[in-house]
């Protein structure tokens, strides 16, 4: 496990992708909107991946401890008990302290929610001694939530996404930096073709809270170094999410690019990181209808005043692969009775 290179990966990991390529080009497209942004990034994925390591530790050592009571427990039994079967399996116990946690560090999965934290935190203070401790706390408890969800048995088939991110920072803006709902352009506005293309660029880019087209040209260029299938979901995605608020919301915060990340997102999740199974048409057509609700949940997300991040994203994300696993299990119901 190399630490280093996992704060690095996690970066990619915000687009749902583990290679180097997403993961520079994301570094660099954050460095358009501001050095501090990638340094804050860096930041707040170390200090995720440095407590998820703590946490997996401590959960080592409450093991080694149940190990070492069972034989305690074991060796006092009546004679005819098999102390085995009251015993933590060593070897299992072994693989995971030496390998589930760190390979996941070391993927980068441990540190994309601290990563769009920083970020989240330089965006609302500006760079800083308040950011700094918004990026270190903030990503700790994302750190500690990821690591929480699966004993308080959140569903396996619904990955966390950048949910912790959205929660945390969420109440965090609401607390240190009300949010403010900006309804016009952020941007000189243009043709509705010019607009629309170059907000579903800046889309890209408004992932990591930039809206810049260069930084979205970047950000584009790391999906298509992750794969083609990445590139044109990724495109796709932006595209149409922002198609669809130029028709449904707006010209300007369509231009801006503000309704462009959470469609890119979707399609990238339901593309291609868990893509279902079936028709031609419904593993295209899925996706993209999912990028287009992401502009309605958007939309009335900031209608109250709360800051979206990428929760038009997660919820979409989640209602979409919550369907799946309950029409799975349908499926293996219905086939069991026969």
């Amino acid at each position: 496990m190399n630490f280093l290179r996992g704060i690095i990966r996690a970066q990619g990991q915000i687009f749902l992708q583990a290679g180097w390529g997403p993961a520079v080009f994301a570094l660099a497209a954050m460095t358009v909107a501001s050095p501090w942004f990638a340094l804050a990034a860096l930041a707040g994925a170390a200090v995720q991946a440095g407590c998820a390591l703590a946490l997996a530790g401590w959960d080592d050592a409450r093991g080694l401890h149940r190990l070492r009571e069972g034989g305690n427990r074991a060796r006092r039994r009546p004679l005819g008990h098999d102390p085995e079967s009251s015993r933590v399996d060593a070897k299992a116990l072994a693989r995971n302290r030496s390998g589930v946690i760190p390979a996941e560090v070391d993927q980068g999965l441990h540190g994309f929610n601290g990563a769009l934290t920083g970020c989240a935190a330089v965006l609302a203070c500006g760079p800083g001694i308040p950011a700094a401790l918004w990026t270190l706390a903030g990503s700790a408890v994302c750190a500690v939530i990821v690591w929480g969800a699966p004993k308080l048995s959140w569903p396996a088939s619904l990955p966390l996404l950048t949910g912790p991110f959205c929660l945390v920072n969420s109440i965090a803006v609401a607390v240190a930096a009300p949010f403010e709902r900006t309804p016009g352009a952020v941007v000189p506005l243009g043709s509705p073709v010019h607009d629309v293309l170059a907000g579903a660029v800046r889309g890209a880019h408004q992932v990591i809270l930039g809206g810049s087209v260069l930084g979205g040209l970047l950000v584009l260029a790391g999906m298509f170094a992750a794969g083609w299938r990445a590139g044109v979901w990724a495109a796709a995605g932006t595209l149409v999410g922002t198609l669809a608020g130029f028709v449904g919301i707006g010209q300007g915060p369509a231009a801006s690019g503000l309704l462009g990340y959470g469609a890119l997102l979707v399609t990238v999740a339901l593309g291609v990181a868990f893509p279902a199974r079936g028709s031609l048409a419904s593993r295209i057509g899925v996706p993209l209808l999912a990028a287009a609700v992401t502009v309605l949940l958007w939309w009335a997300i900031t209608a109250v005043g709360v800051a979206p991040y990428t929760w038009p994203f997660v919820l979409v994300t989640w209602t979409v692969l919550a369907l799946r696993s309950r029409q799975r299990r349908a499926g293996e119901a219905r086939h069991d009775e026969r």
